[in-house]
């Protein structure tokens, strides 16, 4: 079979064809043009990205590079010394910075009432010297690490401590004044109405001695505003009232009573409530604290074998002493014993009354309790009585502040013996007797008077003997045995004027 060829067409007829391999060439040719085209456009590009790429690192590196070097000299960013930040500082601007910070402009102790007391740094010496040590810290300072300190905090504590003049510091606190209440337990109190339950006080008096060993330890820790409360100084109570609010209505019926003591011109109640602190546990009552309250009784108003200040008659105010033990026997002297053990017994019956205390009272009778009126609180001699100058041989008695009765005419005992001479002291007259037959202690001698008024346990008293002469200076030789020696009439006026248990004050 004969091959077929397609005809182009013809020049003349301007038809212009292209056999399949012309045709084939020419795409070949466009299609190699395209790629190198593209290849060069592809390696250009990748020029650019490479340019691009170490242009951004260049960049990138003097960055990097420049924060590094402007970093010098400086803390990184995010840096805290003692909590203060110093981003950005040089060493001195940070130790300036920390020490303004972390350094007192005052020391300020608060107390438990929330009173504050200030104390200047410069008043002991206070100085903060943090430069070496925050030296130390910027050079351990890694600056390639300029970058990474924008997003990431980092502290550093300094153990530098603070320096100061600890004397000083202590003179300052110790001179300071710190509170006046002081603390107390929740108690009992007795009312009008019956017993209530006071409450603990929180007092603001301090043990000055832990307060300064408390605010020396702050101060060396660098802690410059201290509260006290936290201290320990302060006394806490021990007995609050929820403790003994529960046994308010049994405490009212057990312990409502008063028991009264009467001394004369004045009186103490010891009241239920008070008698509770007395009682231990189970109830049982502590006799020491009785004893305790019945000594704190006698310390207080008993006045035998005191020293009194006595106003005389010519010789202005002398001191008297009590005398010879033996002899001067006048004043208030409480059995301690006695009165303690009827105190328990008024104690155990719960009963409100009202009694004196316990006078010791000797087997002879005589009761060692004073002239009633007498008593007050100046002293126990009173407006009535009988003064004795002996050295003057003279005798006043006054009632009530009046001059009744005066003497210059006895005779007292004989001075230049010292056994015989008529001893001073405050006595009282406790026997008055008619017909009475004195009797020396040694036998040596007997004697009868109309009227003796006995004023010592050794037998002196006062007493009518007849006398040739009286007053003077007879006492001197020719004295008595210890007795005032008195005219006849005279000791009768006296003795019907004065009462049993009247002072006698004699002196030289």
């Amino acid at each position: 079979m004969a091959e077929i060829k397609e005809k182009s067409p013809s020049a003349e007829n301007g038809d212009y064809t292209i056999d399949s391999e012309t045709s084939s060439l020419i795409s070949a040719a466009i299609a190699g043009k395209k790629a190198a085209a593209a290849k060069a456009k592809a390696s250009h590009k990748k020029k650019i990205i490479i340019i691009s790429c170490v242009t951004a690192a260049a960049v990138l590196a003097a960055v990097y590079f420049g924060g590094w070097a402007a970093s010098m000299g400086k803390f990184l960013p995010n840096t805290y010394i003692n909590g203060v930040d110093v981003s950005k500082k040089n060493i001195s601007e940070a130790c300036a910075l920390v020490t303004e910070q972390c350094a007192p402009s005052n020391i300020t102790v608060i107390e438990r009432n929330g009173d504050k007391k200030e104390f200047s740094p410069s008043d002991f010496d206070y100085s903060y010297d943090i430069f070496g040590e925050v030296g130390e810290i910027y050079r351990s300072t890694s600056h390639s690490d300029w970058l990474l300190s924008y997003f990431n905090e980092t502290y550093f504590e300094t153990e530098t401590k603070p320096s100061y003049d600890e004397n000083k510091l202590k003179k300052l606190l110790n001179r300071a004044s710190w509170g006046t209440t002081p603390t107390e337990d929740a108690r009992l109190v007795h009312g009008e109405n019956g017993y209530y339950v006071k409450e603990e006080v929180y007092g603001d008096k301090p043990n000055k001695d832990k307060l300064t060993e408390y605010v020396l330890s702050e101060a060396a820790k660098g802690n410059f505003t201290i509260d006290l409360e936290e201290s320990g100084c302060y006394e806490e109570p021990k007995v609050f009232a929820s403790d003994i609010e529960a046994d308010l209505d049994a405490l009212n019926i057990k312990f409502n009573y008063v028991i009264t003591y009467d001394l004369g011109y004045t009186t103490e109640e010891l009241t239920g409530a008070q008698v509770y602190e007395w009682m231990e546990d189970g109830g049982v009552l502590n006799r020491s604290k009785v004893e305790k309250y019945v000594d704190s009784l006698a310390e207080k108003y008993d006045t035998f074998m005191t020293a009194r200040k006595f106003q005389t008659t010519n010789r202005g105010t002398i001191t008297m002493s009590q005398g010879r033990y033996s002899t001067g026997q006048y004043g208030w002297w409480t059995d301690r014993e006695k009165t303690v053990n009827r105190l328990i017994g008024l104690i155990e019956k719960g009963e409100s009354v009202t009694i004196e205390p316990d006078y010791v009272t000797l087997d002879t009778g005589y009761k060692y309790r004073g002239f009633d009126s007498a008593r007050s609180a100046e002293g126990d001699i009173g407006n009535t009585y009988i003064e004795v100058d002996l050295s003057a041989q003279h005798m006043w008695y006054y009632e009530n502040g009046e001059l009744k009765f005066e003497t210059g005419q006895i005779v007292s005992g004989k001075a230049s013996d010292p056994k015989r001479k008529t001893p001073e002291g405050v006595y009282s007259v406790y026997t008055k007797s008619k017909n009475y037959t004195m009797k020396a202690a040694d036998g040596s001698y007997t004697a009868k008077c109309a009227y003796f008024m006995r004023i010592s346990f050794e037998g002196i008293g006062f007493h009518d003997l007849s006398r040739s002469a009286y007053g003077g200076n007879i006492y001197l030789t020719n004295g008595s045995h210890g007795c005032i020696n008195m005219k006849a009439d005279e000791v009768k006026t006296l003795y019907d004027m004065v009462e049993r248990g009247t002072p006698v004050i004699m002196y030289y």
